[in-house]
């Protein structure tokens, strides 16, 4: 009965961790899925043979982002990318060898659901939510039957988001900043990102975080860079890159004129930046306890009153509904994959916002001596002792 109870409990208290226990069969049954759509439905060929191609090119000695190029097109991903795709060429015979390639992604299918897990359980959303997370036609075929390089972004990303949540500062920025090095889509959550190192941190420590970023990055492209920088630069990161109008999802209903016009280009990175504006605002700063102003003053003030906040894990989607927002931009509005199909489950994403300690008036003493905390520590059980005190008394009577 107390493990019913518990199980219970956990299910429906959003206070509390639920227990770990309830991952693995999730993660079986989802196993199980994804083994049956491996052996019965039929793999859709995209951009798999594309890839293959310009592996070829790279493990040719070829450098040159401008020369590498596939029967889809040129090389427009980062690095992480290229190193990634040539691991699976070697292990599949040059591509040839598709099946095996989709068991690998299988593998990293149920690797993300599994750290996606574990950011619910960090941000205490209810385990009820979880099946959910195993129920998406689109990200079994995605991850399956059509091999993008989506996921290995995607699975690194939430391993940041995780890291966060655990205040792993520093390995947060190594997961994220790879996540980008393997394709520029998850660069939409850099500002909510910033805002997450600004408060926590301090403007200085942000910098660091921000410099060690940047290191991954150049870790990452030095072949590339060494030889051709421009041309790495230019293609890997090419944020004036046009899309063809075939490939837009979202924006079809304005037609292909409209849709490759440079105004209405220009007028929905207006709306983005608005959005922006309006999000660091209302729903970033105020959590905070800040003034929009009175934040703004972080970046000149580097550590000002940063000693009366604290990460809180409960759900806020400051990261992933960054990355929403993004989508209203056409260059990155093609598609949307895996990005946000883990996370985005109603109002219970894995972000993590910045909250005052005293929130709920529950005053936690940051700065003061360890004997003082101690001892409202000590009080608090105190009464919480005596409330339960007080109901058995009742239930007797």
């Amino acid at each position: 009965m107390d493990i019913i109870r518990m199980t219970i409990h956990s299910t429906f208290n959003s206070k509390s961790r639920w227990p770990l226990w309830i991952l693995p069969p999730l993660l079986l049954m989802d196993a199980v899925f994804c083994t049956i759509i491996i052996l019965k439905v039929p793999y859709t060929e995209i951009d798999w043979k594309a890839y293959m191609e310009q592996v070829s090119q790279y493990r040719a000695g070829e450098r040159d982002y401008a020369m590498i190029k596939g029967g889809t097109g040129p090389l427009v991903y980062p690095a992480g990318h290229v190193y990634i795709y040539n691991y699976l060429y070697g292990i599949t015979q040059g591509g040839v060898n598709v099946g095996l390639g989709q068991w690998v992604f299988m593998g990293v299918y149920l690797a993300t659901v599994g750290v996606v897990g574990l950011c619910y359980r960090e941000a205490r959303a209810p385990p009820y939510l979880l099946p959910f997370l195993i129920l998406s036609k689109r990200l079994h075929s995605i991850y399956m039957l059509r091999l993008f390089n989506d996921p290995f972004s995607i699975l690194l990303l939430f391993l940041a988001v995780l890291a966060w949540q655990k205040k792993m500062w520093t390995l947060g920025s190594l997961a994220y900043s790879s996540s980008v090095g393997v394709k520029m889509n998850t660069l939409l959550a850099l500002p909510a990102v910033g805002v997450l190192y600004l408060l926590a941190l301090g403007r200085d420590k942000a910098l660091r975080q921000a410099g060690i970023m940047l290191q991954v990055q150049l870790l990452l492209a030095t072949p590339f860079l060494t030889e051709f920088p421009m041309s790495y630069l230019t293609r890997a990161f090419e944020f004036t890159r046009q899309f063809f109008f075939q490939w837009t999802v979202n924006w079809r209903f304005v037609g292909e004129e409209v849709f490759l016009s440079k105004s209405f280009s220009l007028g929905l990175f207006g709306v983005h930046a608005c959005l922006l504006l309006f999000f660091l605002a209302t729903r970033w700063s105020k959590p905070s306890g800040r003034s929009f102003t009175a934040f703004l003053s972080l970046l000149i003030t580097p550590q000002e009153g940063l000693s009366e906040y604290q990460m809180n894990q409960r759900p806020s989607l400051p990261i992933l509904l960054m990355a929403g927002l993004g989508y209203t931009l056409p260059p990155l509005a093609q598609r949307v994959r895996a990005w946000l199909g883990h996370g985005a489950l109603g109002c219970t994403g894995v972000g993590v916002e910045c909250v005052p300690q005293n929130k709920g008036g529950e005053e936690l003493f940051v700065g003061k001596p360890r004997g003082e905390r101690k001892k409202w520590s000590e009080e608090k059980e105190k009464k919480g002792s005596e409330k339960e005190k007080r109901r058995s008394q009742k239930k007797i009577t």
